[in-house]
């Protein structure tokens, strides 16, 4: 080795050392970003921020990306999304070569110190087995999420945490010169599907995992172990985007010692991130690449991007693909929204005309629950009641003045939160809610019941009756999951209608040879619903246009809610189908449209729900929302609607699109 680079190296290696004692860089794994099924980690990155930590999100499980942290959280890793096959193998040789994961909830990955491996409900209490200095200090507590997963510990790992019934709950150990914890706690997640900052018991926990995780190998240390040789990475390595807008890239380069680093793209603009201190050893830098697309013009090209590392030039080819699809006649463009006092229609439909949208779809009920006027649901929030107000009508006036049509929603057959104790206690004892298996109720109305058939349809039916409304649509119209309805009445119910009585109730219907009379069962019951409350509507406005929001997972979502909406379609009981096609993976959102358009009569209406704002996580760039409009026209969608619309948030997705969209 040239002596003076061995000289700068070593500076690179001490100085690296010293910066070792501050908090260290911590990378979170963003699973929405790369399509992948779990939590928004937002909540956790700007709590952990607030408390001091240099902290970022990243989506990919590259080498060089995973070595730019000391420490990589990853969270609920069962299904990490379009991640390439050698993630786990990636992250194995980021722990070996001294780099410390903390992974928790759902995990299955560096197992030699513990994994997960069985889900536990309903119980909270965590007790500190003591003796590790990950958790000194810590006392036991109670965790914030209903279910967390036990693990089964390694060789190589030591107990931390164990629940009530003894079971182990979090454990610590190395493996190579790094170190790992692993626990079955979903840290920082409140409800399953949002991460908000960590708090109580639980920072006090997370700050002690993180400062035992601080790596023993100085970060230059672990990059030179990782790299023998010079090394180009880039992220993504195949661009999808709408024609018009800039595809970019980030391009990683890698190097065991201290070199020179240049990047170049021919037809790109390739900017420099700053550097860090890794990046000013010479050691490992960051680049964007930005690649420029014709408007109006579908094509793929490639793009060759060479790295100069000391004398010697890597290359690496990208591809990128521009779609365009001309917007269909009379395109419906909308959003679904919330009453709130921070989104009055007499500041939100004048917004949504200058975004350049035409249809509002508000939700303004939901089990006996009702954000209007009604004299039909126990249970009134309008937030303008007090006033001697009504929100709907307020909404129909306010979207009319301003071209918009109004399509109220209900949420059917959930007894949603904003129902009183008094109403939810009430149909509790009259037997009205859904069981589970095990006979615990469910709160939601049971399909077989009259008295809650007529629940449902009353809200609707008063909504087209006393309003002006463009059109009504169903929301919640299916059952939970495949736990409902387990009730005395719809296992009569199934046997009447089967002609034959079942011998285990339940399992011969969720697991055994009567399963497909069952799902058969669970759709006829929800489409009944529909066909009933349509008709009626029908009958009483027949101008209303009627929709429903409905799971995107066709047709899987025939068995796992009952949700037969294809039928719906074909039957006439619906003017257009709104697929709540939320995700931030583009490849799947495109495969879904595609079965969506399949699964329905030629040329019926489609509009596409887009997850802007959704569980799935929170959409900030415009052209990732064109993306996906574009990917809907593809596929022959008729509109699209985004969920869902929050004041300052929407407009500035949208708003830059106006001119696009048309």
């Amino acid at each position: 080795m040239n002596p003076t680079r061995a000289m700068c190296l070593g500076i690179a290696i001490t100085a690296v050392a010293c910066v070792a004692a501050a908090p260290p860089r911590i990378g979170v794994f963003d699973l929405k970003a790369t399509g992948g099924q779990g939590a928004d980690v937002a909540g956790l990155v700007s709590g952990l921020a607030k408390e001091g930590y240099s902290v970022e999100t990243f989506r990919s499980l590259q080498p060089l990306d995973l070595l730019r942290f000391d420490i990589v959280v990853l969270s609920d890793m069962h299904n990490p999304g379009n991640v390439g096959d050698g993630w786990r193998r990636n992250i194995e040789t980021y722990v070996a070569s001294g780099g410390s994961v903390l992974q928790t909830w759902h995990h299955h990955i560096l197992g030699q110190v513990s994994c997960g491996v069985q889900r536990v409900y309903g119980s909270r209490g965590m007790h500190i087995v003591p003796g590790h200095p990950a958790v000194a200090g810590c006392e036991d507590f109670q965790a914030t999420f209903t279910d967390h997963i036990v693990e089964k510990v390694g060789p190589a790992g030591t107990v931390l945490i164990r629940n009530d019934a003894e079971q182990p709950v979090a454990a610590a150990g190395s493996l190579g010169k790094g170190k790992v914890i692993s626990t079955g706690l979903a840290l920082a997640i409140p409800n399953g599907q949002a991460t908000r900052p960590p708090r109580g018991a639980e920072l006090r926990l997370l700050k002690s995992f993180l400062d035992w995780l601080k790596p023993d190998v100085p970060a230059a240390e672990r990059l030179a172990a990782a790299l023998k040789t010079p090394r180009l990475e880039i992220s993504p390595p195949r661009a999808l985007i709408v024609a018009g807008f800039p595809a970019v890239f980030t391009v990683y380069v890698g190097a065991p010692t201290a070199e020179p680093i240049a990047v170049t793209c021919d037809g790109a603009t390739v900017t420099a991130e700053p550097a860090d201190e890794l990046g000013e050893a010479g050691m490992l830098r960051t680049f964007r690449v930005e690649v420029s697309t014709a408007a109006q013009k579908a094509e793929t090209r490639e793009f060759h991007i060479h790295a100069q590392v000391g004398g010697r030039v890597l290359e690496s080819v990208v591809r990128v693909e521009s779609i365009y699809t001309p917007p269909p006649k009379n395109e419906r463009r909308g959003v679904w929204l919330h009453v709130g006092d921070d989104r009055h229609p007499k500041d939100v439909m004048p917004e949504l005309k200058r975004l350049g949208l035409g249809m509002a779809v508000l939700r303004i009920a939901g089990g006996t629950a009702a954000f209007y006027a009604s004299k039909v649901q126990p249970d009134v929030q309008d937030p303008l009641a007090a006033d001697g107000g009504d929100w709907l009508a307020e909404a129909v006036k306010h979207a009319h003045a301003n071209g918009i049509e109004i399509h109220p929603y209900v949420n059917n057959c959930i007894v949603e939160g904003r129902t009183s104790q008094e109403s939810l206690q009430g149909l509790r004892a009259a037997g009205r809610l859904q069981a589970g298996p095990d006979g615990r109720p469910i709160d939601w109305f049971c399909p077989s019941q009259e008295a809650n058939l007529a629940a449902i349809e009353r809200p609707m039916l008063e909504i087209v009756s006393r309003y002006e409304v463009d059109g009504v649509q169903y929301d919640f119209i299916r059952y939970p999951n495949s736990q409902g309805c387990f009730c005395a009445k719809c296992r009569a119910r199934f046997e009447r209608e089967t002609g034959a009585p079942v011998a285990d109730w339940p399992k011969d219907v969720l697991e055994g040879e009567r399963h497909q009379q069952w799902v058969e069962f669970r759709c006829e019951r929800i489409s009944a619903i529909v066909q009933r409350i349509s008709t009626r509507i029908r009958e009483v406005n027949p101008k209303v246009r009627i929709s429903a929001a409905v799971f995107a997972d066709w047709p899987q979502c025939r068995e796992s809610v009952g949700q037969d909406w294809a039928r719906w379609c074909r039957e006439g009981w619906l003017d257009a189908v709104c697929p709540m096609n939320y995700t931030h993976d583009s490849a799947a959102f495109a495969a879904k449209a595609a079965a969506h358009r399949a699964a329905v009569p030629t040329g019926f209406p489609i509009l596409q729900g887009i997850g802007i704002a959704a569980g799935t996580g929170t959409m900030h760039a415009p052209e990732h929302v064109a993306l996906h409009i574009a990917l809907a026209r593809q596929a022959g969608a008729a509109g699209f609607l985004g969920f869902c619309y929050r004041p300052e948030h929407t407009s500035a997705l949208l708003l830059p699109l106006r001119d696009w969209l048309q």
